[in-house]
């Protein structure tokens, strides 16, 4: 089974909302909720990782302010992709500029932790909603 190491931002606006977006089509997942991020690549730091997939995804800046936790999630059946496992590990991070561009993402919400609660989100994104 394929092993994917992730990161995710957990961009905080100042009402307390934190930014989420649902992944696209052609994509695992497809139409689930998550906090955005992306793959490590080799020598690559989190930090690193995180700054890159945000300006990729999002067409913005933003500065990893707290490593929040990490998460551990075995996807099965999900097809057409093989069966995979991740582990994403969460950034509370600072958006400096850009407007949160969607170039993946079918939509994008700033949401509470509760109405997180009742959002479709992706297994291994929920343990920091929690």
């Amino acid at each position: 089974m394929k092993h994917f190491e992730v990161v995710c931002a957990l961009i905080i606006n100042n009402e307390g909302k934190i930014f989420c977006t649902k992944r696209g089509p052609g994509r695992a997942l497809c139409g689930k909720w998550e906090f955005p991020g992306g793959k490590v690549e080799p020598h690559e730091t989190h930090e690193e990782t995180i700054i890159r997939e945000i300006k990729e995804e999002l067409k913005s800046d933003i500065k990893p302010i707290e490593y929040i936790g990490s998460s551990s999630y075995e996807y099965h059946h999900i097809e057409p992709f093989d069966d995979f496992s991740i582990t994403l590990y969460a950034y509370k991070c600072k958006l400096l500029g850009g407007n949160l561009t969607l170039t993946e993402h079918t939509e994008s919400k700033w949401a509470f932790i509760e109405e997180m609660k009742k959002m479709d989100f992706a297994e291994a994104d929920k343990p920091f909603i929690k």
